[in-house]
């Protein structure tokens, strides 16, 4: 019987890693925004969902020590506070409510707690589904061709 540590790579975790390694090196280079770039992406179209995820928002992985959180969301409150963008004052309170939003649900343990809790079953149910599909072409190939 075999072991979980016997577990072989598919070229669907392969894929699954290349993904995340892009997403990234995406969000690597979005982290150095400009302040209108930065307000910009928080009020992006779709910015209502994409601002549930408090560490989309903060641009911070769910791993990081709440201190290291604390140090981010500084900045990027300082990068988007209304009182720092007289040109765009009103745009710039909406992305400063959003941004204190997002670490006032990461400060709280509970509420972080439930964000890890999403972000882990959304995680295996991502890689149950690139299995599936993945088994399903398998399946495909094998009696179809």
């Amino acid at each position: 019987m075999a072991s979980s540590s016997d577990a072989k790579v598919t070229p669907t975790d392969s894929n699954f890693d290349n993904f995340i390694s892009e997403v990234k090196a995406i969000e690597k280079r979005d982290s150095v925004l400009t302040p209108k770039m930065q307000i910009e992406r928080l009020l992006r179209p779709g910015s209502t969902y994409f601002n549930l995820n408090p560490f989309e928002v903060l641009q911070v992985e769910p791993s990081m020590k709440i201190e290291d959180i604390k140090k981010k969301y500084r900045k990027l409150s300082i990068l988007v506070h209304p009182d720092k963008n007289v040109d765009d004052k009103e745009r710039a309170q909406t992305a400063f409510e959003a941004v204190s939003k997002a670490m006032r649900t990461l400060e709280d343990e509970a509420e972080r707690k439930k964000c890890l809790d999403i972000i882990e079953e959304a995680k295996l149910k991502a890689q149950h589904e690139v299995r599936w599909h993945f088994s399903k072409d398998c399946f495909q190939i094998v009696f179809f061709l």
